[in-house]
């Protein structure tokens, strides 16, 4: 493997560092800093300006290797990481938060519900920047894969427990005739607000954009 590779492979495990982060901070405070998202981006730029002066030390040239697709870099076990372009990464940048953005603020005119938030649209532009298109793509559709099981499976769960809690206080249960009612009422009221909760900003989202990223990196 070359320096050049190695470089390229620092660069990809200081964007999982980030992101981890990141992930952390939207758990507990539900925002993505915009001082990381920036980080992110110059962490891109400098990955880019050093590409180009190890292009120009090998004789290849300062422009051709900054612009030119990164290097490809092997990770145990025996997986590959393709590089991308300067213009590939720019794109994926545009058409991600673009697209991110719009699908946002549609969401926003029809259910007149606050939608994804602008952390995670920034967060989704600056990883495009590493990911290109393909793997962006890859990346926004698997956190979104992710997100769906995640509350699915916490409603599944929340359900089998509310019925085993009910099934254990059957004799306590029938000592109340409104206690059935109202426990059923909150269980349906908790399911709705479970499904809306992935475009409503009220689960964090950038932990799944950080497993997206790294099936990205991966598939």
């Amino acid at each position: 493997m070359t320096y050049v590779s190695v470089i390229t492979l620092v660069t990809y495990a200081l964007v999982l560092g980030l992101l981890a982060v990141v992930s952390v901070i939207d758990v507990r405070s539900r925002r993505v800093p915009n001082v990381l998202a920036g980080a992110l981006g110059l962490l891109w730029l400098a990955w880019r300006v050093v590409l180009g002066f190890a292009g120009a030390h090998m004789g290849l040239g300062f422009r051709a290797e900054f612009l030119g697709p990164a290097p490809d870099v092997l990770v145990p076990p025996g997986l590959e990481i393709g590089g991308i372009s300067f213009a590939s990464g720019i794109l994926g940048a545009v058409v991600l938060g673009g697209g991110l953005l719009v699908l946002t603020t549609v969401y926003e005119l029809v259910r007149r519900k606050e939608a994804f938030g602008g952390g995670d649209i920034k967060l989704m532009a600056v990883l495009g920047l590493f990911l290109g298109l393909e793997r962006g793509v890859v990346c926004l559709l698997a956190a979104c894969v992710l997100s769906v099981a995640y509350v699915l499976g916490r409603e599944l769960g929340r359900r089998v427990m509310g019925r085993g809690r009910r099934d254990c206080n059957t004799g306590a249960a029938t000592t109340s005739a409104g206690e059935p009612f109202l426990s059923g009422a909150i269980r349906e009221v908790s399911a709705e607000q479970d499904r809306d909760s992935l475009l409503a900003g009220t689960m964090p989202f950038a932990p799944f954009i950080a497993l997206g990223t790294l099936v990205a990196f991966v598939a």
